[in-house]
């Protein structure tokens, strides 16, 4: 994750990132994945956000997801093919001006930690919602292109539980916790890039303008308009909008809880 941290040391100033931190105090159901009915408003009472998207939960992937990029054991993986299911993202590369395609999961049901993997999408392919759980095989590749150096090529794709995302250009709530970091760096940075795009972000009330990771201070914020709902201060709020000026222009604040 060499180039993430990269990104993120350039913004040292106003965030702070924390890829696995003790700080989490998320839950989820015991019984591990789960597909709900994604409603733009499914939200639970004790401060989580249910977005009806299915989670995958794997600590072998995680472990091979350290292995390759904290512990520069990426020759042991080049050239191999390999299959990784999980969660759709996508992320828009401000900096390179490149749309970037990944499936991702957490360690544990602690959510705690997260990974992601970058892949190549198939030409001619329709791009999944993000949000979908897929199916991803392919040969993993050193490559300057790829974010962090390393993404799957010649992949093969399918969609097993479909997402809809309720129309946001960005909905942040179906990306990792790193990959939000990440996009947050890009949209403060090239705030040109994403001039009316519709957002929708989940996060805590850092002011009564202002939001912030939901579990870790300082790892991101974002600034927007006021609206007649005024959120106590730390509370779970689900922001929808569109962003212009540095700053979301709300049209829906949802307190949790």
């Amino acid at each position: 994750m060499k180039k993430i941290f990269a990104l993120i040391l350039t913004l040292t100033l106003t965030l702070s990132f924390a890829a696995c931190g003790t700080g989490n105090e998320e839950t989820t159901a015991e019984n591990g994945d789960t597909v709900t009915n994604p409603t733009a408003d499914a939200l639970l009472s004790d401060g989580e956000l249910d977005t009806g998207m299915k989670e995958k939960f794997d600590q072998m992937e995680y472990s091979a997801y350290i292995d390759l990029f904290y512990n520069d054991n990426g020759a042991s993986y080049e050239g191999k093919t390999f299959s990784k299911d999980g969660t759709f993202a996508v992320l828009q590369d401000a900096y390179s001006n490149v749309t970037r395609y990944y499936v991702w999961g957490y360690a544990d049901n602690t959510k705690c930690c997260d990974y992601q993997w970058e892949f190549v999408m198939p030409d001619g392919m329709e791009i999944p919602e993000p949000g979908s759980y897929v199916k991803v095989k392919g040969t993993m590749e050193k490559n300057e292109a790829a974010l962090d150096g390393y993404w799957l090529k010649d992949v093969t794709l399918e969609v097993t539980e479909e997402f809809k995302n309720a129309g946001f250009g960005m909905d942040m709530t179906t990306m990792s916790p790193t990959l939000v970091r990440v996009q947050v760096i890009n949209i403060l940075q090239f705030p040109d890039n994403f001039k009316d795009m519709t957002v929708r972000v989940f996060g805590r009330a850092l002011s009564v303008n202002s939001i912030q990771h939901p579990y870790y201070n300082e790892s991101w914020s974002m600034h927007f308009t006021e609206t007649d709902t005024v959120p106590a201060i730390g509370k779970y709020i689900l922001l929808e909008g569109t962003y212009n000026n540095k700053q979301i222009t709300t049209d829906k604040l949802t307190v949790i809880g």
